[in-house]
């Protein structure tokens, strides 16, 4: 655990140096320049350009934005609720929806995601639904979230003309949510042979390293019974379009409240539907990779480097990524621990639910 925790922190401080700072390993390794100089010496940011930046922001755009999002909990809530049916078919939505925002804020506050425990914690002990199933669940919400991200990742990957390197990692990254995705259906349709087919695969290796993946496999195959046994694919399509909907509309709002929609950035005008979709892919790669609390650091890098790839200069790009960054941090936070409280809940409760605590 807390070696995870020391990655997910090296990580956003590594990307939060490259967003400030450009590194000039050819002159360290000449000799012509000493570390701190290597390191310190190539600013990549303005400071003063910054804040002129962040100052300019429309911030009737960045209040729309806010609207959104807090539209697309309800929605989200709501898809949640239809996929926890077949766990509790009486499920009520407040409690879905108390106890989804209290693990957002407990993800903004907290490393390793412990909001997704807590938030079954949550649930669990508001519905009397075991934790376990509800955990379940989770996992079912995010193969269905990674679905819909894989599909935006085929249109942006078709039309959108990505430098080569990047284009390559998308690919790589899309064809491993593929054999991910064939994974799980796999286990779906066929979940013993999916797990003799793995049992085979792993038998070269020590059966202390084989156990622990084999029944980490056999429990999350059990938490995709949920999907046999839901009857409501169609409102579970309809709400996770429209969750993507509020999401790349989000984005459009945040171009218009950094006058990004001008001829100055063709790229963008030519296509703003496009350049939403491709900066929410950004977005979702940004917010999935280990990091600090609330994706500080690797949201910034991630979100800035898309951004620029629109010809957007790094000024702009940042001050695009702050904004963006706290325009989901705060309210999801302030909003958590509205419900969090509303539940009667103390973060004592969360200690006790810590991995290492369990």
């Amino acid at each position: 655990m807390k070696r995870r925790i020391a990655v997910g922190l090296a990580l956003s401080l590594l990307f939060i140096y490259l967003a400030f700072w450009k590194v000039n390993l050819a002159g360290l390794f000449s000799g012509e320049t000493g570390l701190f100089a290597a390191l310190f010496g190539q600013p990549r940011i303005d400071l003063h350009q910054l804040g002129e930046v962040l100052a300019q922001v429309h911030f009737l755009y960045i209040s729309l934005s806010v609207l959104l999002l807090l539209a697309s909990l309800f929605f989200r809530a709501q898809r949640w609720r239809i996929i926890l049916q077949p766990v509790s078919p009486q499920i009520r939505y407040w409690p879905v929806y108390a106890a989804m925002n209290a693990g957002y804020m407990i993800n903004n506050v907290l490393p390793l995601r412990l909001g997704e425990i807590f938030r079954a914690y949550i649930l669990g002990k508001a519905e009397n639904v075991s934790k376990s199933s509800v955990l379940a669940t989770i996992i079912v919400e995010r193969v269905i979230d990674s679905l819909a991200a894989l599909i935006l990742l085929g249109v942006t990957l078709f039309f959108f003309p990505f430098p080569n390197w990047i284009r390559n990692g998308l690919f790589y990254l899309g064809g491993a949510i593929i054999l991910l995705i064939i994974f799980l259906f796999a286990l779906l349709i066929n979940t013993a042979w999916t797990l003799g087919f793995v049992r085979r695969i792993l038998k070269p290796l020590p059966k202390k390293w084989t156990e622990p993946v084999l029944n980490a496999i056999n429990s999350f195959s059990g938490g995709l019974e949920i999907l046999r046994s839901s009857h409501h694919y169609v409102a579970i399509l309809i709400y996770t379009i429209i969750l993507q909907v509020c999401y790349i509309v989000s984005v459009f709002v945040m171009l218009l409240a950094f006058n990004l929609m001008s001829p100055e950035y063709p790229m963008i005008i030519a296509n703003p539907l496009l350049a939403s979709v491709v900066l929410l892919v950004i977005i979702t790669i940004g917010i999935s990779i280990p990091s600090a609390p609330g994706a500080v650091g690797t949201f910034h890098g991630i979100v800035a480097l898309g951004i620029s790839l629109f010809g957007v200069s790094a000024e702009i790009s940042l001050g695009f990524a702050i904004i963006l960054h706290l325009v989901n941090y705060i309210p999801l936070t302030a909003l958590g621990l509205a419900c969090f409280w509303s539940q009667h809940f103390k973060f004592s409760d969360v200690r006790q639910q810590l991995p290492s605590a369990s």
